[in-house]
């Protein structure tokens, strides 16, 4: 556990670098020549159209036709599983065991919440299983009206023109300030790249 956390904070760490550099190059960019700055703004910016792209999104799925024209097939395989699951929950499983795994480290007594919180969910996801495999099994007529009344029409297209208006960049209120928005870049560039090569060097 802690190899996998040292290699996180390394990873950062370099992410925090290549950052800072990447900011140092657009803030001295800024203050130096900010009409270069504005002729790449101005290459980078770009008008997606993503209404196209969406509309599959809009369409309805019907994913019910398979399960009910072979709910003795589906019923069955639902509850031989939900069942499997629930023996290996009940019987086979060793909280004991699995929580040895995690002995050592801090913060135990999160690991075995969040373990007994799992369990807790997989046994309700398996005995929910086994009740509607039953209802599959013998009385798919049920399932059926309660699935119909579960069913929601939910509209994408508003989402889609919300995605598809033009927004001004905050490019243009950088472009117009430069200097402020570039010394301040630089300072909080430097920043950043002393901090990241410092916790590289004390590893």
């Amino acid at each position: 556990m802690e190899l996998i956390w040292h290699i996180c904070l390394q990873s950062l760490s370099i992410f925090v670098l290549i950052l800072g550099i990447v900011g140092l190059a657009v803030s001295l960019l800024l203050v130096i020549s900010p009409n270069t700055a504005k002729s790449l703004s101005n290459t980078f910016n770009k008008y997606v159209i993503i209404d196209k792209k969406l509309t599959y999104l809009n369409k309805p799925i019907q994913t019910d036709s398979f399960t009910y024209q072979h709910n003795i097939l589906t019923g069955l395989s639902l509850v031989c599983g939900s069942i499997f699951f629930l023996v290996f929950l009940f019987f086979r499983f060793d909280m004991a065991k699995t929580l040895n795994v995690f002995l050592g480290h801090n913060y135990l007594f999160l690991y075995e919440i969040v373990l007994k919180t799992t369990v807790l969910i997989g046994k309700i996801a398996g005995f929910t299983g086994v009740v509607i495999g039953l209802c599959l099994l013998f009385l798919p007529d049920i399932m059926v009206k309660i699935e119909n009344r579960m069913d929601a029409w939910i509209a994408t297209q508003d989402i889609a023109d919300k995605l598809d208006e033009f927004h001004l960049g905050i490019d243009n209120i950088i472009l117009r300030f430069p200097l402020l928005f570039g010394f301040t870049g630089l300072m909080t560039s430097a920043v950043l790249i002393i901090l990241s090569i410092a916790s590289l060097l004390s590893k």
